[in-house]
């Protein structure tokens, strides 16, 4: 992944153009200046989700450059949000094992025993490799 370079937090300044109006920005929607529509429905969910919590949206276009800055080019698969709460399960299982308490956790979460320790064994891995450098 690319890294991040710092950005003027008092002017939008996308992409390297000072001075970007967010009003303007919203009207690109002839033909000739049409955004990518993943573009647009990304900005679209950003500014929404920001308008529901009560923050400034107009956050929305820094965080769609950001996201632009860090995969632009590529192509790649963005699983559902079903994957995201699976994973975000899968971590909180892994939080609350504390070595002998699997049964509960089989149970607060609707799983079998096997599948907890199927977790937690994979959850291990993850953790081990994360910490310890790969010798090949």
């Amino acid at each position: 992944m690319k890294t991040h370079t710092a950005r003027d937090e008092s002017t939008i300044d996308c992409f390297g153009f000072d001075n970007v109006s967010i009003e303007n920005i919203e009207k690109l929607d002839d033909e000739a200046h049409r955004w990518p529509e993943a573009m647009r429905q990304i900005y679209d969910i950003l500014k929404h989700e920001l308008d529901n919590v009560g923050q400034d949206s107009a956050v929305a276009l820094r965080q769609l450059s950001a996201i632009c800055d860090a995969f632009g080019g590529m192509q790649f698969y963005l699983p559902r949000g079903h994957r995201l709460e699976k994973e975000l399960k899968h971590l909180k299982v892994w939080q609350e094992f504390n070595g002998n308490n699997v049964q509960e956790l089989s149970q607060k979460y609707k799983l079998s025993m096997q599948q907890i320790y199927r977790i937690i064994a994979v959850m291990r891995k993850h953790d081990t490799n994360k910490r310890q450098a790969q010798l090949f």
